[in-house]
């Protein structure tokens, strides 16, 4: 169901992409040969797209995850990008070679090189595949749940939104750290938040914020973010103990997660210059925080408050235990919390 979703996500955005391409390929054909029956310049532009475009955009969309991808994006950035440049090139002059014999009408027998046409085909398509990785490194750097915000200027006014918080810690990060060392305790905290990635594809949440060892993610709260948050919860939880065996070789340590979901009204809003972000203010992620901190102290996956999961149906991998209302530091009433976790709960208080 996990790589069901994941995939059914990949698909809308590659057949998004490709419906974009064969568009701008229709219309380049157009302008090109204004002469020609417009019904033949679209059928031609629109399959050219499709056999030029569509290896281009599974390696922009996707190669990233491939084992040439991974070996690429461990390379210093320049040597990254040029090399990522001459596999687009390779991929870019194939596809262009394969397009010209099979679909683009030849009436004087030209060879692929001597086509008068070629340089201006290139550049269209060098045009356009730098765009679209452009557009593509954007969203991996922004999140992939706030670039279209982003670019439709969503957060450039502030604005009023009801968002659910979940925050995520590394048990013993501390002692982590010290055994492993700087560079290895980075290595590990990069394949962990990379273990994370599948199942939050699939539920639809966003990464907020990298804050040293925490990862706080968020939904905007509908009827079932509650529920995509718990799911996600249960998921992450699976994908780090499935791969226990890897982790316990390459590092001698298997991560262990505890989670704090609360959510509320946040004022939203773009800041910064230099360097922009998009950024949430408001009580809610002091008490988000508030709940960490409590969650240090129970043996369980998720602390939660009980607002955020009042009246929903937990999945039937969790079993909850109210802890009542709960005095959080820097709050001037008590919050009712739960734990919830597989199987039985042992929610007294352990050292952390």
């Amino acid at each position: 169901m996990l790589l069901g979703r994941c995939n059914r996500n990949r698909l809308t955005i590659i057949a998004v992409t490709m419906l974009a391409v064969c568009a701008a390929a229709s219309i380049f054909t157009l302008t090109l040969y204004p002469d020609r029956p417009w019904w033949l310049s679209v059928s031609i532009g629109s399959a050219s797209g499709v056999l030029i475009g569509t290896p281009l955009v599974l390696w922009l969309l996707l190669g990233v995850d491939t084992p040439l991808g991974r070996r690429l994006k461990r390379l210093p950035l320049i040597l990254y990008l040029v090399l990522n440049a001459v596999v687009m090139t390779v991929i870019l002059m194939t596809g262009h070679f394969a397009a010209y014999h099979l679909i683009w009408p030849n009436e004087h027998n030209r060879t692929f090189l001597d086509d008068p046409d070629l340089p201006a085909s290139m550049f269209f398509s060098v045009s356009l595949v730098t765009a679209i990785s452009v557009a593509v490194e954007l969203r991996r750097l922004i999140g992939p749940g706030v670039f279209g915000a982003v670019l439709a200027g969503s957060y450039r006014h502030p604005r009023a939104e009801r968002r659910i918080f979940l925050m995520l810690d590394l048990v013993g990060s501390t002692g982590m750290a010290e055994r492993l060392g700087p560079d290895r305790f980075l290595a590990f905290l990069d394949r962990w938040i990379h273990a994370l990635t599948e199942p939050l594809l699939a539920y639809d949440g966003q990464i907020y914020r990298y804050v040293g060892d925490e990862v706080i993610l968020t939904w905007e709260w509908t009827a079932d973010a509650p529920s995509r948050a718990l799911a996600f919860a249960i998921e992450a939880d699976k994908a780090v103990a499935d791969a226990a065996a890897s982790w316990q070789r390459d590092f001698g340590i298997v991560p262990r997660m505890r989670l704090a979901l609360h959510g509320g009204p946040v004022v939203a809003g773009e800041i910064g210059d230099v360097k922009r972000e998009i950024t949430f203010l408001g009580d809610t992620l002091n008490t988000a925080a508030r709940i960490a901190q409590q969650a240090r102290h129970h043996e369980a996956l998720v602390i939660a408050s009980a607002e955020v999961i009042e009246g929903m149906t937990l999945p039937a991998s969790l079993v909850s235990h109210p802890l009542g209302p709960v005095q959080l530091r820097g709050k001037a009433e008590p919050i009712p919390l739960v734990c919830l976790a597989p199987g039985a709960i042992d929610a007294r208080a352990h050292a952390s």
